[in-house]
């Protein structure tokens, strides 16, 4: 069924709340059909001094007979944007609780890199709840999504400028700790995963403390030459290659311990029977706590890299061969 289209009266009753707190309606922006009001540009540079240019967007949205959806978009000088969004009954309401979080939130900026973070306002949590960020340092640019399924990791994504590939070991991010997954090179640039765990209100903050620490890794990482990388980082590498390897190591110790179970004497030793019998149960389970889905691999061996620059010029598409 199709939803009837907002009126003229309509939209002056909605926009009534937020005509007393400042807004004014952007009627040629509204899609009536849509059932979408927009609302003019609002300058919030005196709300954020630190935040040069910030500027706000305000959309309400009708998404059923009896339930809005409202969103605030955030924007810098610069072009960063972050966004806020709050479902509910009651667009006054909605317009409460958005303008109670603050803007300086949603941003953070440091030496060389920015951060813009995406919230949504949940019944069941706190605070407003991450549901993805991006993070800019030069022309990279790493972007978190966070899933709302609770024991599912977050997607991150580094992705280069048009016409331009990032030359990157695969342990960039892995070098950081346990919770975040080697890269793999895609069309879109390079994919890895961010271990979350937790409540909504816990996931929330474990990412936005990585978020700062990986914002900060990779400013001080891109400004370096590519062979530092591994002089910075060597003992890290080396436990990311003992990390990939634990799935492809935990059937082959299976292996040696079944096959060496009939040459150990194990009735004479107490216990030892219980430590060999346990010994594949706990490395099943430490293959899987590693990751979210263990790969069999052989990993590469940490280099030093040879490469002047962690970017190169992406070669043309060569086309489909003539048949």
């Amino acid at each position: 069924m199709t939803a009837t289209p907002l009126t003229h009266h309509d939209i002056l009753a909605l926009v009534a709340p937020f005509s007393r707190s400042g807004r004014q309606v952007d009627l040629p922006a509204c899609d009536r059909i849509q059932r979408r009001v927009v609302f003019k540009p609002r300058d919030r540079a005196a709300d954020a001094p630190g935040l040069a240019g910030l500027s706000e967007l305000l959309a309400l949205e009708k998404v059923s007979q009896s339930s809005y959806r409202l969103t605030r978009t955030l924007v810098l000088s610069s072009g960063l944007r972050a966004r806020l969004t709050a479902s509910g009954a009651e667009p006054a309401q909605l317009l409460q609780q958005v303008d109670a979080v603050p803007a300086g939130q949603h941003f953070a900026l440091g030496e060389g890199f920015a951060i813009a973070r995406h919230y949504a306002l949940q019944s069941e949590a706190q605070a407003p709840v991450l549901s993805s960020a991006v993070v800019q340092v030069g022309d990279l640019s790493l972007t978190m999504t966070v899933s709302p399924v609770r024991s599912v990791s977050a997607d991150v994504l580094l992705s280069a400028p048009p016409g331009q590939v990032l030359d990157i070991p695969q342990d960039l991010l892995a070098v950081l700790g346990w919770a975040w997954s080697p890269l793999s090179a895609t069309r879109e640039g390079w994919s890895g995963k961010f271990r979350l765990r937790g409540t909504p209100d816990q996931r929330t903050r474990r990412a936005e403390a990585a978020l700062d620490r990986v914002a900060t890794h990779l400013a001080q990482t891109l400004a370096a030459p590519p062979a530092e990388f591994h002089d910075a980082h060597w003992l890290a590498r080396w436990r990311v290659v003992w990390r990939r390897a634990i799935p492809l190591l935990t059937p082959i110790c299976i292996l040696i311990t079944v096959l060496a179970m009939p040459r150990l004497a194990i009735d004479d030793i107490p216990g030892l029977w219980t430590v060999v019998y346990q010994l594949p149960t706990v490395l099943i389970a430490i293959s899987f706590m590693t990751q979210d889905l263990p790969r069999f691999e052989i990993p590469p061996w940490p280099r030093r890299a040879s490469a002047r620059s962690w970017w190169r010029q992406r070669e043309p598409d060569k086309g489909p061969k003539p048949g």
